[in-house]
């Protein structure tokens, strides 16, 4: 899932940046400019501090005089924010009696996170749902269809609409796909070709790469995805995202030209992306993560 996959990960995530100099590394209420611009605008005369700060250079939109006024407001504000949060910690290091503690996944007064049995509990169902998930997408996926590394597919574009649609097709050599990343977030509850929104943190696209004569190119697999049916005649959603983000320029898959059944082994299966599993509960509680779909999607695989 996203929020698990892109932690740490400096190439997929933008440096934060502050929101008064722009400056990488702190935020407005850190900002070393703020209080020196105040102090040159708040005099009297008022100054505008340009090239006399000893600090880097704020915005530089600001050097044009028809933001200046601008600059003075941002410059305010957040001045605002600083002193206020100087007055909070303030008060933190000299106020009253602390609040009994409380554990941050279900909320009980008589443990923490690290004593938390629903905690560990809510874990290893995670885990349990995703090695179920695992299990079905091998079959499915590479058993079944014979989707893997070395696999010839059959590919298609579709251009214009209505009667001036036009289809073309091609082949396409699979080059990569990102097992490693791939869980129960890459499904939905059913298996339709409507939207379906989730939050973009519990989301994991299957990126399945193609050689495509001399580009590569990432396959989307439609909006009603992968589905199975399972023995009892229902069907689940085993695949909802896939290719990019936004996949609207991507080939989309139609059919397996030649199969290529490469074997994954069973540890890819048996280790059910525990760690990611385990990412779930570190900051989140149990009312948040069934607020925000997760439960029911691993309830949904157990």
């Amino acid at each position: 899932m996203n929020i698990y996959n892109n932690n740490g990960n400096s190439s997929s995530r933008r440096k934060s940046s502050c929101s008064y100099c722009r400056a990488e590394g702190h935020n407005a209420t850190q900002c070393p400019r703020v209080a020196e611009d105040y102090a040159w605008f708040t005099r009297s005369p008022p100054v505008i501090p340009i090239g006399v700060s000893a600090t880097p250079n704020t915005c530089s939109w600001y050097k044009n005089p028809k933001y200046w006024g601008e600059w003075y407001t941002k410059c305010s504000e957040a001045y605002a924010k600083q002193e206020a949060a100087k007055k909070k910690a303030s008060s933190s290091r000299t106020g009253s009696t602390r609040s009994a503690s409380k554990c941050g996944f279900c909320g009980s007064l008589e443990h923490n996170r690290r004593n938390c049995d629903t905690m560990d509990q809510y874990t290893d169902d995670a885990i349990v749902a995703n090695r179920n998930w695992r299990k079905m997408f091998h079959e499915v996926f590479v058993e079944q269809l014979g989707i893997s590394e070395g696999a010839l597919l059959n590919l298609k574009t579709e251009n214009g609409y209505g009667s001036s649609k036009t289809t073309e097709e091609f082949i396409g050599v699979v080059t990569d796909v990102n097992w490693h990343e791939l869980s129960l977030f890459c499904g939905s509850k059913t298996h339709s070709s409507g939207y379906d929104y989730r939050k973009d943190d519990y989301r994991q696209q299957l990126k399945v790469t193609v050689q495509i004569n001399n580009e590569t190119k990432l396959v989307s697999f439609g909006s009603e995805g992968i589905g199975v049916r399972l023995p009892s005649g229902v069907e689940r959603n085993l695949v909802k995202y896939t290719g990019s983000r936004y996949s609207w320029n991507e080939p989309q898959f139609v059919s397996v030209l030649s199969p290529s059944k490469t074997p994954l082994g069973a540890e890819w299966i048996e280790e059910g992306h525990a760690k990611a599993m385990e990412f779930l509960t570190k900051k989140r509680s149990e009312d948040k993560l069934y607020e925000e779909g997760v439960t029911d999607l691993i309830r949904l695989w157990q």
